[in-house]
């Protein structure tokens, strides 16, 4: 060291004013030895020995650039350590194990593909067969290596499904698991025997591998695998119990909890989350509701679902409308354990977090899918809780260890947390129905998620066993996810009458699906975007084929039961009632009598085909979620109007009504708001001024804009002018408009009719020029040839008012 540095400008030391007393004892170190003592020689290690430990110190992760390399020198240093000669038994079958899971890594990773593929990695699927079967040979014949034996045993289901061939299979490793389950004895370690089943269980419900399936979504069980699983997973409850496991018992009633939701077996979900929720100590208010409020218990009545019809004095009211929307921002959670104890074992526990993050998640879903936001919006807070307390920094890699004291910990391969925030982001925006307002929450939580998903670290954290194909499964989750957030937006956009944003949106989707090999996991979906647009324009020539594509696209992937075909089927059914009605001119209301019905003497101005159409609609809505419940009721009461049974179209109107009001969708709420308030406007106008006003309401809340900040003051600042201000939902607000001036004129109001018609012509202007934009080029096209009657404006009290539903 000092021939490095120059001496006059080294520090001193500083010098020692304790007295040294000469010790006659030297000091000993045990990592030094003594001066006087000679240098142990280093024996060196066996070659068999240091080539089976070459693999684990070239272990590279997927993202590292080496990471081939590492794979292609581990099948080097694996080669070379079984030519050896007389090589001990548990060497040669830990070097033929060794062997096969390198082998496997580089046929995930895609180096043994026929194109683009590696020459070292060629006939690498013959040997990764040789090994597992030369592996489980040797295993058999020496007990002291029945550990080794399970691991190739589970390594040899994993191939056989994974890699499918002339002699293996997705059955055969079903066959494989079951009866390695069957062999176990009480000493075998729990981590092995929990591994087989949960190996049993992902298989049972993944599909097998497809090259033509790659992208696709994965279809939903059927009642048979359906069956078999849940007797698995039961199983699995079962053993745990035995074995006094509780962090056991949890992930099998959350794997229950998503098999049935993938499954679409709604009736079972509800019972599966509250076992879910009650073995991991999670307790909201029952169906949200709070005793403590009083002034909103009118309110909370009114929502209840009710099959009476609706009389006049218990319909929905402004007062009503707005201790709802009060209600539903309010969110309580109850918990009998302490907040604290509960954040710290979140914390301190990732296995228990990643538990109560896919709980949280799965129950969300389900209420939203239901139409239940209260009990949506306390999931949803929870959740959000718990992923900013940090708890996905305790699993970065995707991987949980579950305790099994005194036995080695369970390693379980979980959601990775650059998929679960996004996906938390995802499911945030689902959840908010509501349109209303200047910033709505759907549209916040969606345009953050993209956000945080396009500023993403392109280093993914994986564990030293993952391939390639982990990494990439991940990025093409983060992709589908991306996906679905442009469809959210899409929605909101049209919901908002913002159709610039819309058709951005929807060009951002159709570019990113085409780029990624996606469009046709998404082509029913965003056809079913192009026709919810169109309908909103009003070029109802372009929404019915859209409806219709989408439709069959959708009964062809899903055997007809799908959630977007039911969509596309209501939307069909509502866009042909809509046409049927203004076909019979300007009439006050949509029950007059046009012509004569087949059936009966009660009148009916619906043909055959809507008829069967508006049937399949209510068919297909029906047990499919809150919302499209709804919608069904709609499509029934728009039938019930057109034969003129007012009372039943009111009873109808008032189940969607409730409806969409626990579902918090406002949109919906606005359109049927329209309609109830249309069907008092003769009897009680008192009634139907009110009604309609919360719609007018609603419906200008549906676009609103953000305030003009007033430097000075600071304070927002709303524009007075009306050609600057939005008009947001015009059709919506033209058809209230002229509802308005038709009672100002009977109560013999000239100041309010003067008023109602300078309002009723800034709409009407509104409607014509949505009514002008800029086509597709083939409606543009075929609008040449139109005649004026196709130009005229949307007159709301001549179409059915559920023509704008989004659903």
């Amino acid at each position: 060291m000092s021939t490095m540095y120059d001496t006059n400008t080294r520090l001193l030391k500083p010098q020692r004013t304790l007295p040294i007393s000469a010790s006659p004892i030297p000091r000993s170190s045990s990592l030094t030895p003594p001066p006087d003592s000679p240098t142990p020689a280093l024996r060196p290690l066996p070659p068999a020995i240091l080539l089976l430990a070459l693999p684990g110190l070239l272990a590279l992760p997927p993202t590292h650039p080496d990471f081939g390399f590492s794979l292609f020198l581990s099948l080097r240093s694996l080669r070379q350590c079984l030519t050896l000669p007389a090589l001990a038994p548990d060497i040669e079958c830990h070097a033929w194990t060794s062997l096969a899971e390198v082998g496997m890594r580089v046929m995930e990773s895609g180096f043994c593909s026929q194109e683009g593929g590696c020459d070292w990695a060629v006939g690498i699927h013959t040997e990764v067969e040789k090994a597992l079967s030369k592996g489980l040979l040797i295993a058999q014949k020496h007990p002291s290596l029945r550990p080794l034996r399970h691991h190739l045993t589970l390594l040899h289901a994993r191939f056989a499904f994974t890699f499918p061939s002339s002699s293996t299979s997705p059955k055969f490793a079903r066959a494989i698991l079951r009866r390695l389950i069957a062999s176990f004895l009480p000493s075998d370690p729990p981590s092995t025997i929990y591994n087989a089943h949960l190996t049993l269980i992902t298989q049972m419900t993944t599909p097998p591998p497809s090259n033509n399936t790659a992208n696709a979504s994965p279809a939903p069980l059927g009642v048979p695998a359906l069956q078999a699983t849940l007797a698995a997973i039961d199983t699995l409850v079962t053993l745990a119990r035995k074995n006094h496991h509780p962090r056991i018992i949890a992930l099998a009633y959350i794997i229950r909890l998503r098999v049935l939701l993938r499954a679409g077996a709604w009736t079972q979900v509800g019972v599966a989350l509250d076992t879910a929720e009650a073995v991991l100590g999670l307790m909201f208010d029952k169906d949200g509701k709070v005793n403590n409020d009083k002034d909103n218990i009118n309110a909370m009545v009114n929502a209840k679902p009710d099959d009476d019809a609706l009389p006049r004095w218990n319909s929905i009211t402004a007062h009503d409308v707005n201790a709802l929307s009060r209600e539903y921002s309010r969110v309580r959670i109850t918990s009998h354990q302490e907040p604290k104890s509960e954040e710290e074992s979140t914390q301190s526990d990732p296995a228990h977090a990643s538990l109560v993050i896919h709980t949280l998640l799965s129950g969300t879903i389900f209420f939203t899918f239901s139409g239940n936001i209260r009990a949506a919006e306390q999931r949803l807070v929870a959740l959000h809780k718990i992923v900013d307390s940090g708890a996905l920094e305790g699993f970065k890699d995707g991987i949980v260890q579950i305790p099994l004291p005194p036995h080695p910990p369970l390693a379980v391969h979980t959601t990775h947390p650059l998929i679960l925030l996004p996906l938390t982001f995802l499911v945030s925006a689902t959840a908010k129905r509501d349109p209303v307002g200047r910033n709505p929450k759907r549209r916040l939580w969606a345009e953050a998620a993209i956000s945080i998903l396009n500023t993403a670290r392109e280093d993914i954290e994986l564990p030293l066993w993952a391939s390639l194909a982990d990494r990439d499964e991940i990025i093409q989750r983060t992709i589908r996810i991306t996906a679905d957030l442009l469809s959210e937006l899409v929605a909101i956009s049209i919901q908002r009458s913002e159709f610039d944003a819309a058709e951005k949106h929807l060009d951002e989707l159709l570019t990113l699906t085409h780029t990624h090999d996606l469009f046709h996991a998404y082509i029913a979906r965003i056809t079913l975007h192009a026709a919810h647009l169109a309908h909103a324009l009003g070029d109802t020539e372009r929404a019915g084929v859209c409806y219709r594509v989408a439709k069959s696209v959708d009964d062809e992937r899903n055997a007809g039961a799908g959630y977007i075909g039911a969509a596309a089927c209501a939307g069909e059914a509502l866009l042909r009632i809509g046409l049927c009605a203004q076909a019979q001119g300007d009439g006050e209301h949509l029950n007059i009598a046009v012509n004569e019905d087949t059936s009966g003497d009660e009148s009916d101005w619906l043909d055959t085909e809507t008829h069967a159409l508006a049937r399949s609609a209510i068919q297909r809505c029906h047990g499919m979620g809150g919302t499209l419940e709804a919608v069904g009721k709609v499509v029934q009461a728009a039938v019930a109007g057109a034969r003129g049974e007012i009372v039943g179209a009111k009873s109808h109107l008032k189940s969607a009504l409730s409806l969409s009001t626990l579902a918090g969708e406002n949109h919906l709420r606005a359109l049927l708001l329209a309609q109830v308030g249309a069907q008092y406007l003769h009897t009680a106008p008192a009634h139907a001024m009110e009604t309609l006003a919360v719609c007018e309401t609603l419906g200008a809340g549906m676009g609103a804009k953000q305030k003009d900040v007033d430097g000075g003051k600071g304070k927002g600042k709303e524009k007075e002018n009306g050609d600057d201000g939005p008009i947001s939902n015009a059709p919506l607000r033209l058809w209230v408009g002229e509802r308005f001036l038709e009672i100002f004129k009977r109560a013999n109001k000239p100041h309010r009719v003067a008023k109602q018609e300078v309002y009723n012509a800034m709409y009407r202007g509104a409607v014509e020029e949505m009514r002008r934009r800029a086509r597709w080029p083939s409606t543009m096209e075929s609008d040449n040839d139109k005649g004026p009657a196709d130009s005229e404006d949307v007159r709301m009290q001549n179409l059915d008012p559920d023509q704008d539903v989004e659903m």
